[in-house]
């Protein structure tokens, strides 16, 4: 079962930055997930909130700042908010990164993020998890492109994985308090990798124990560290 690091080893580091994900890195995960927003100007810029008040000593909407604006930003640690060029650069082919799309209504996103995959050759390392239109919208540009389908709830329904066949993404990620064998087994059949979310948002010791039972290929976690240490 893989370890996928959720915004990077933010426990030691700020999340979303060049910081955290090299630790992960240093952790042994196998991946990272990032979230990707666009600058004003157009960059794909990594960023979990639509605003910079909560990571960042500024305040104001990512929408209207430029790249420049915020490079001058501090997100806790001496960092400046990363392009997702930069994150590519850093971590080069050593995880595999699961690329949330966030400001999916701004119609460049789409084609400035698979921009960055293409120019840093990370086409067999990187996936876009997004929703059905946004998913389409890529695949259209770039046919051998993975993805994670991010689609309405429940997620954990035969309909769902047969919509996620669909499609043709290769990934699905939910809760893992609604994860069982048996639902883990119908997505194998299909080709579909089962990625398990234990976030501070769901936290539960129990989780160590009652996940890697089910089968699922991943877990995607805020708790990296004791995951690979197997501390639970």
């Amino acid at each position: 079962m893989q370890v996928f690091a959720h915004r990077g080893h933010f426990a030691e580091y700020p999340e979303n930055t060049v910081g955290a994900f090299r630790a992960a890195a240093r952790l042994g995960a196998h991946g990272i997930e990032l979230d990707v927003h666009l600058s004003h100007d157009g960059h794909p810029v990594v960023l979990h909130d639509a605003h910079v008040d909560r990571t960042t000593d500024s305040v104001g909407s990512v929408a209207e700042l430029t790249l420049k604006e915020l490079q001058q930003l501090d997100t806790g640690s001496g960092e400046c908010v990363p392009t997702l060029g930069e994150i590519f650069q850093a971590l080069g082919e050593s995880l595999r990164i699961n690329v949330h799309l966030k400001a999916i209504d701004d119609n460049r996103l789409v084609p400035a993020v698979l921009t960055e995959i293409t120019q840093h050759a990370m086409l067999n390392h990187a996936y876009l998890a997004t929703n059905e239109p946004t998913w389409q919208q890529a695949r259209s540009l770039e046919p051998k492109l993975s993805g994670c389908h991010l689609g309405p709830h429940p997620r954990n329904t035969p309909a769902f994985l047969e919509k996620t066949h669909t499609l043709d993404c290769s990934i699905i990620q939910l809760d893992w308090r609604i994860i069982d064998a048996l639902f883990v087994d119908m997505a194998h059949d299909l080709g579909i990798e089962v990625h398990a979310m234990h976030l501070v948002a769901n936290y539960d010791k129990h989780a160590f124990d009652s996940i890697p039972p089910t089968g699922v290929d991943a877990v995607l976690t805020d708790y990296p560290k004791r995951w690979l240490a197997g501390q639970g």
